[in-house]
């Protein structure tokens, strides 16, 4: 087979629950589901590492097992360097926003981000009175298509990885899109379910809650006549530019609020679907993989979808999209259940390549042989952390463990747990939202879980 060309498009945050091809049923994402439609979706695709100190950061590493300690991630080889080693040339663009820079997650990634070949940093900036085409993604897109057609000219085997933050931590969109929304919070009509109901079955950014009608929400923003628009988003942009008040946001602020961010997201499928539309016309006559997914989902911004203290690691901030399109797959618009996690990544791609395991020496599963079919596999137990907790999930349960508070062996012996167990236990798939905590009705499986993962946190990469 001539030259195979791979695209990775990752964004640091954006949550699988805020896509159309995810379930949700009023933010506009034609694009990821279009590309859904082309792809194999992989429904049960979760975050590894979300610690802010000592990432594991699998994406690069391969590494299955966050670890507890201190030890150097940028000290795990990338898998960049065996692709090179194979002849495979690979480019980053990196995206950053003007005003912010390179970030820290960013800095701390360095050390990756030199293994590539080519890195060319692309910078945007965001505002509600900037254009949409000058927003960080939109100049990453804008810089691709521009060097699409010498990528697709040239006779070698490539891998160009375009690195977006997603939404930002301040996720004010140019007009049209931070606005897009907010007609959809004031215009909603009465909603009589139930809030267990809307929690557990719902998605948590739904702008109809409990109880609420036109008239009570805009007698609560104080809208009378269309004069008061301008007051509105004079409101909502100095919400944006003070998020230490975020905390404090009542119900009708969180809810303008979401439907920004709701307008963001939209924003990012608009341009994706730009970057899809030129690379389909070379997908006819080209190998290609296309890959999209994204680091970590939501933000606090969200807000809190159940009375569960939040050590974050929930399905909000875990569960993130996956879509693969192989050019010369039939297997377009099929969904996978398959438990599927970011260090899968590095090595579905150098199975792209047709490296062999021995080779490439990383964790993770080859999702292209899953996808085929070449071979009966397992699912994997995946591990998770944040800077409060590590979690284990597997296809039955969600396991959570504060890091500061281990349960000891001698404790499940001799008792079971307390209901104030620094623990959490969540049943799947049923308990879609992590709502009802489970943990004292199943002691024998949260021993199993901690042992596990007290054998797990040594530094294992496997």
């Amino acid at each position: 087979m001539g030259m195979k060309k791979a695209f990775v498009v990752s964004f640091e945050q954006l949550p699988a629950f805020l896509l159309g091809c995810y379930g949700h049923q009023w933010i506009e994402t034609p694009n990821f589901d279009r590309l859904a439609s082309q792809s194999v979706v992989f429904d049960q695709h979760f975050a590894n590492d979300l610690t802010s100190r000592g990432n594991t950061f699998p994406w690069w590493t391969g590494q299955t097992v966050p670890t507890q300690n201190n030890s150097s991630a940028s000290e795990t080889a990338c898998f960049v360097s065996r692709l090179k080693a194979q002849g495979v040339l690979s480019t980053l663009l990196l995206e950053t926003e003007a005003d912010v820079g390179r970030s820290a997650s960013m800095r701390e990634q360095e050390p990756f981000f030199n293994q590539f070949d080519d890195v060319t940093t692309v910078t945007g900036k965001n505002g509600y009175e900037l254009s949409e085409a000058d927003s960080p993604f939109a100049r990453l897109i804008q810089t691709a298509l521009e060097r699409l057609p010498d990528w697709m000219a040239s006779p070698d085997d490539q891998l160009i990885w375009l690195r977006s933050e997603g939404v930002p931590p301040l996720p004010l969109a140019p007009e049209f899109y931070a606005t897009l929304y907010l007609d959809e919070v004031l215009d909603q009509g009465d909603d009589t379910e139930e809030e267990s109901e809307f929690v557990a079955d719902e998605l948590p950014l739904e702008p109809a809650e409990e109880g609420d009608s036109e008239e009570e929400l805009d007698d609560a923003l104080d809208l009378e006549e269309d004069d008061d628009w301008e007051e509105l988003i004079s409101a909502v942009v100095a919400l944006f530019q003070s998020p230490e008040e975020w905390g404090d946001l009542d119900d009708d602020e969180r809810r303008m609020a979401r439907a920004v961010y709701a307008g963001y997201v939209t924003l990012l499928d608009q341009w994706l679907g730009r970057f899809l539309d030129s690379l389909h016309e070379y997908a006819e006559q080209h190998s290609i993989l296309l890959i999209v997914t994204a680091a970590r989902g939501g933000s606090s911004l969200l807000g809190p979808v159940r009375d569960a203290e939040d050590w974050g690691l929930f399905e909000e901030t875990t569960h993130v999209p996956l879509l693969i399109f192989n050019s010369g797959n039939q297997q377009q618009g099929n969904r996978r259940q398959f438990l599927s996690q970011s260090a899968d990544i590095p090595a579905t791609l150098s199975a792209w390549w047709s490296l062999e395991s021995t080779e490439n020496m990383i964790g993770g599963t080859d999702l292209l042989a899953l996808i085929t079919g070449q071979e009966e596999m397992s699912e994997p137990v995946i591990h998770a952390a944040s800077d409060e907790a590590v979690a284990i999930r597997t296809p039955e349960f969600y396991y959570l463990q504060r890091r500061d508070k281990q349960p000891s062996d001698a404790e499940h012996e001799t008792h079971p747990l307390p209901e104030t167990a620094p623990v959490q236990l969540y049943q799947k798939p049923s308990d879609r939202w992590d709502v009802y905590e489970q943990h004292s009705q199943h002691p024998e499986t949260v021993a199993a879980f901690a042992e596990l993962l007290n054998e797990k946190q040594t530094g294992s990469t496997s």
